[in-house]
């Protein structure tokens, strides 16, 4: 029992990690969206992200034989790691409050429905309860504002959302058998060979290579993905879909943070309600397990 109380412990620490890098995103793609094209953003991400692990795999040999029935699981979670696209598209063409509620209240809902019908979760009361508090939350601190020509960027930031959440939910069927590196490897893939056809028949812009302002960017939106996937990863490993997902949106109060320190958005009475509500809705299924 203590045992499993440790591990929980530690997929939550692991969890908050990555909600951490996950939350400078908004940081990132804000000082690179005029300069990267929707498409080229993510496949120089992930050509730069498989180039150095197939590098590294070289000199320290970490990757495992894949046995034959777990190869639906990585082309799984590598056709779910394309959502670097339609996230990028919807933070670019919707307000950062509405792509925010829409990208994590899809990110929560994706979580319970893939924890209930592909890992069997029971879904009690007390995670019921925890969901809508943490979306009322989310509809306090960011407002939901839309028009008829912003359809298709709601679409594919829902999308995202969902995307996102198989990506991680869905590592818990590789990640006791395989290095999480290794796992994320099929999201390098995907999200390199795919965006670079878009790109190119899109003719997407790129920025000259140098040291500027959205190549540092990049090189700072590649790291937090990096640590932020390997964290992740980690976590889920230990705890369930619901519970990982909640916890995961600690990341929306990091962001109000970021957003007031760098941008100086202002953080009004509704961030902290909604805030306060997020922690609640986290916390509540940890106190009744543990009782």
């Amino acid at each position: 029992m203590k045992q499993l109380d440790n591990n929980k412990t530690k997929g939550a620490g692991f969890i908050l990690m990555s909600a951490f890098f996950y939350a400078t995103y908004g940081v990132w793609s804000h000082l690179m969206s005029k300069s990267f094209g929707i498409f080229s953003q993510a496949w120089t991400r992930g050509l730069a992200l498989l180039m150095g692990t197939l590098v590294l795999n070289l000199f320290f040999r970490f990757f495992k034989p894949i046995k034959k029935k777990d190869w639906v699981w990585f082309g799984v979670i590598a056709f779910m790691g394309l959502n670097q696209a339609p996230y990028f598209y919807g933070f670019k063409y919707l307000s950062v409050g509405t792509a925010t509620l829409l990208f994590y209240a899809s990110l929560l809902v994706g979580g319970y429905l893939i924890g209930r019908f592909s890992f069997n979760e029971r879904i009690t009361k007390v995670k019921w309860v925890s969901l809508v508090l943490a979306l009322l939350g989310m509809l306090v601190i960011y407002k939901l504002t839309l028009n008829s020509g912003q359809i298709l960027a709601v679409i594919l930031t829902v999308l995202a959302g969902f995307m996102g959440a198989g990506g991680v939910v869905f590592s818990k069927k590789l990640s006791g058998s395989y290095p999480e590196i290794q796992i994320m490897t099929s999201y390098f893939i995907s999200i390199t060979a795919v965006n670079w056809l878009f790109s190119l028949v899109l003719k997407d812009p790129l920025p000259a290579f140098g040291l500027n302002i959205p190549w540092l960017a990049q090189f700072g939106y590649l790291s937090a993905f990096l640590i932020a996937n390997l964290a992740v990863i980690q976590g889920f490993k230990y705890l369930e879909p619901s519970i990982g997902s909640l916890i995961g949106l600690v990341e929306i109060i990091f962001g109000v943070v970021f957003g007031a320190v760098f941008f100086g958005e202002i953080v009004g009475w509704g961030v902290g309600i909604g805030s306060i509500l997020i922690i609640v809705a986290a916390v509540l299924p940890n106190i009744k397990l543990r009782k």
